[in-house]
């Protein structure tokens, strides 16, 4: 068992740090190394978390939160995966995430593969890319998502930048002037959950598109976003 915690251990901290490498150490990145590290203090002392009270407490209490956090991002993603959308829509908005300088990471990419897609089917669709620059990007996300779709075919006189959001709230909050009619949005399949809520409390009535996650970037795609919903309450009240 030692030797299991501790391989989840080197497994969980290696990913958390890849993450931080491709992106930034965000929440996230941050959940998945902290998680690593306590995998592999609890194999180091072993013995003791069986005996010691106090060790016996934080074990229980670990354990629980990982069993909460993995039934959280199980359901929130078999969720996301539930598309609605008639690919009729008027508009399509695509929500924004990390950059790599310039360039979309792994996770803004899969969305925009997916807008490609929808927009070759969908060819009248009004589509708003909606993204602000955040820390160590060069450009807004909203120019990087732009510059991808009219590299992959898509014209520019169907696209409109969303270029101030800094949260998923206000990606519909500026988004919604824009809007007249029916609205359809991509995201990543752990995301959709709550962004259909932003939406809704936003007064947009949306159908929702999933992309797929690199299998690398889930764990802290998951973390991170588990610790947004938490911080979301503010907007439910």
């Amino acid at each position: 068992m030692r030797v299991v915690l501790f391989v989840l251990g080197l497994l969980f901290s290696a990913d958390g740090l890849y993450c931080a490498a491709v992106n930034y150490m965000g929440t996230g990145e941050a959940i998945i190394v902290a998680i690593g590290i306590i995998f592999i203090l609890w194999s180091s002392f072993y013995d003791a978390a069986k005996e010691k009270l106090f060790l016996r407490f934080l074990k229980r209490l670990f354990v629980f939160a990982m069993t909460v956090l993995v039934l959280y991002s199980g359901a929130i993603c078999a969720l996301g995966t539930m598309d609605d959308s008639t690919y009729n829509e008027d508009y399509l908005v695509v929500l924004g995430a990390g950059l790599n300088g310039n360039s979309p990471s792994p996770v803004l990419k899969k969305r925009l593969e997916k807008a490609v897609e929808y927009l070759s089917v969908n060819d009248s669709a009004t589509v708003i890319v909606s993204g602000g620059q955040g820390k160590g990007e060069t450009i807004s996300e909203a120019l990087a998502m732009e510059n991808y779709l009219v590299s992959n075919g898509v014209s520019d006189d169907r696209i409109i930048l969303e270029t101030e959001s800094t949260s998923t709230y206000e990606n519909f909050e500026f988004s919604a002037p824009v809007l007249d009619g029916s609205v359809v949005f991509i995201t990543n399949e752990f995301h959709v959950v709550r962004a259909s809520l932003m939406a809704e409390l936003n007064g947009i009535d949306a159908s929702h598109i999933s992309a797929p996650t690199p299998i690398v970037m889930l764990p802290v795609s998951c973390a991170r976003e588990a610790a947004a919903q938490i911080a979301s309450i503010r907007y439910y009240i």
